[in-house]
This record gives structure tokens, C-alpha cells and sequence, in this order.
């Protein structure tokens, strides 16, 4: 992952303290200022995987209809898919998201303002 694809209070894991941590300002500063090219796997920093624990965390409510299984919340529906999940933001319109980063990203795009919870 590189540093470009998180925005500020996103929501990453640090290997180096073993505990998911949110990205501030001063992190984008020090870590790369040197090295614009590293990655954040070059400072012990990787995604938290998305899981449905912290879906349901953050309000997103399981259905399991009899052809369908999915998480809704906000008017958006995820799908488990492929060992991640994708999220329909509307008619013929799916995203992959398989960390928390992610889920955050897409609703921000989507207009919705949640503080997630890890």
C-alpha cells in the first residue's frame, strides 16, 4: 500500500504496536518526507481487514434472505464475495473493499459521515 491511497484518520495496522491506529498529519510528514517512494509496508503499517465483526460494529445489519445474503447500511448494500466484499453503491455499481480503509474511502464518496469503529 502506498501512502497516497490513505486519507487523515483512516484506519491502518501497526505492526510495530501491535493495535490498529488511525493515520494523523505528522505520520504522512515524517514517514515519507524522505522517502516519497516507500511504502507503508516499509514502516510496519498495513490495512485492517475488513471483517463482519466490525461491519455489524458500525451498524451494518446482516440479511439473510433465501437467494440473497448481504450487510446494509446507509442505503448501501456489501456482499461477501471473493474472500473480501464488494459494495453496491447503486444500479450497476459495485466496489471491491476488503479493509477498513476502504469501507471508509467509499463512504466518504458516497456522502456519509462515519466515524468508524475498529
Amino acid at each position: 500500500m502506498k501512502a497516497n491511497e490513505l486519507m487523515i484518520d483512516d484506519w491502518v495496522y501497526n505492526k510495530n504496536i501491535d493495535e490498529p491506529i488511525q493515520v494523523y498529519p505528522v505520520m504522512f510528514s515524517q514517514m515519507f518526507r524522505s522517502n516519497p517512494n516507500a511504502t507503508t509496508e516499509d514502516y510496519n503499517i498495513f490495512p485492517v481487514p475488513l471483517t463482519a465483526e466490525i461491519l455489524e460494529k458500525n451498524g451494518f445489519v446482516w440479511d439473510n434472505l433465501p437467494m440473497e445474503q448481504y450487510w446494509e447500511q446507509y442505503g448501501l448494500i456489501i456482499y461477501p464475495a471473493g474472500g473480501g466484499y464488494r459494495m453496491n453503491c447503486g444500479q450497476n455499481v459495485s466496489f471491491k473493499i476488503d479493509s477498513v480503509h476502504e469501507l471508509q474511502h467509499l463512504l466518504r464518496l458516497c456522502g456519509i459521515d462515519k466515524e468508524i469503529v475498529v
